[in-house]
């Protein structure tokens, strides 16, 4: 699941870079706008996705992980691990569903000239750089929460992890 996950925000990612080129050719050829606007629609929709459900599975497989430890009487070195491995994700990548989002709406604002390209342009790079580190925690932390899945499965066998 975890690798799925990381595909769709890769791919988001990449899309929205793609998206960031393109962008530099409308000034030549508005016939690019239309392309330009389905691929930023469709970036914004794979990130808010990858992103939001990477967040919603590292909450259930932390509740799991809690009620597991629960049931087993096990303490509570799991429920404080997951925590900590949501801390290193949830602020950045609600950063960055923030910016995808705010980015999506100001294209539009910036090609009815409410405001300056150059701001889109630079929100679209911040937005960029936001994702790729974003994606490298993911990265890192569903790591960490598959081997933390693991060393519970293994405990849960009676096996050492």
């Amino acid at each position: 699941m975890a690798i799925a996950l990381l595909t769709l925000a890769l791919v988001g990612t990449l899309a929205l870079l793609g998206t960031i080129g393109l962008g530099y050719g409308l000034p030549a050829g508005l016939a690019l706008m239309k392309t330009h606007f389905l691929l930023a629609l469709g970036a914004t929709t794979l990130l808010v996705a990858a992103h939001s459900f990477i967040m919603f599975f590292l909450i259930a497989t932390g509740v799991e992980l809690k009620d597991m430890e629960k049931a087993h009487g096990w303490g509570d070195s799991f429920r404080r691990r997951t925590v900590g491995l949501k801390g290193r994700v949830f602020p950045v990548a609600t950063l960055t569903l923030v910016l995808v989002i705010a980015n999506f709406i100001l294209g539009a604002a910036a090609h009815t000239r409410a405001i300056p390209a150059w701001v889109h342009a630079v929100l679209a790079w911040t937005t960029f750089a936001a994702c790729a580190l974003t994606l490298y925690r993911e990265y890192r932390v569903l790591g960490d929460n598959n081997r933390l899945i693991e060393e519970a499965g293994a405990r849960r066998r009676g096996a050492t992890p």
